[in-house]
């Protein structure tokens, strides 16, 4: 038995198996397991690669699977997506100095909002503080 588990890391990590030949590996992974062993991640990987194909729901029940624990699997393995609409983590703004600015004056402020934002503005001087501060605290 041991000789066949293998052949499921040897298979490309499941891309070439099927569901049915998959069920029959987790069959036998099942029979021959350790109480309280995990599956290997070898399974996991061929399980995640039938989604595609099959759809969580099918695999997780031809599988024997956790349909919760699938589906977290399959968004860990597709990686992190930037959504279209999402805003951006990082803006420069550049503003002329304001006429009647001190020489040398300088304002640096950072801020953190409830939600995990973070923003930092260095400024020449005071003057347009308030309106840049009272935007940040009002974003969604």
């Amino acid at each position: 038995m041991k000789a066949r588990m293998s052949s499921v890391e040897d298979a490309g990590h499941g891309a070439s198996l099927d569901l049915e030949q998959l069920k029959d590996r987790f069959a036998q992974w099942r029979h021959s397991r350790k109480p309280g062993e995990r599956i290997s991640k070898a399974l996991w990987v061929a399980a995640v690669a039938q989604v595609e194909q099959y759809g969580v729901e099918r695999v997780a029940q031809t599988l024997r699977l956790n349909s919760e624990q699938l589906k977290k699997r399959v968004a860990r393995s597709a990686g992190p997506t930037r959504q279209a609409g999402a805003a951006p983590r990082f803006v420069e703004l550049f503003a002329q100095p304001a006429v009647n600015a001190e020489a040398g004056s300088q304002c640096i402020v950072e801020m953190q909002n409830a939600r995990g934002g973070k923003m930092r503005i260095e400024l020449g001087n005071i003057a347009g503080l308030d309106g840049l501060v009272s935007a940040f605290w009002s974003a969604r």
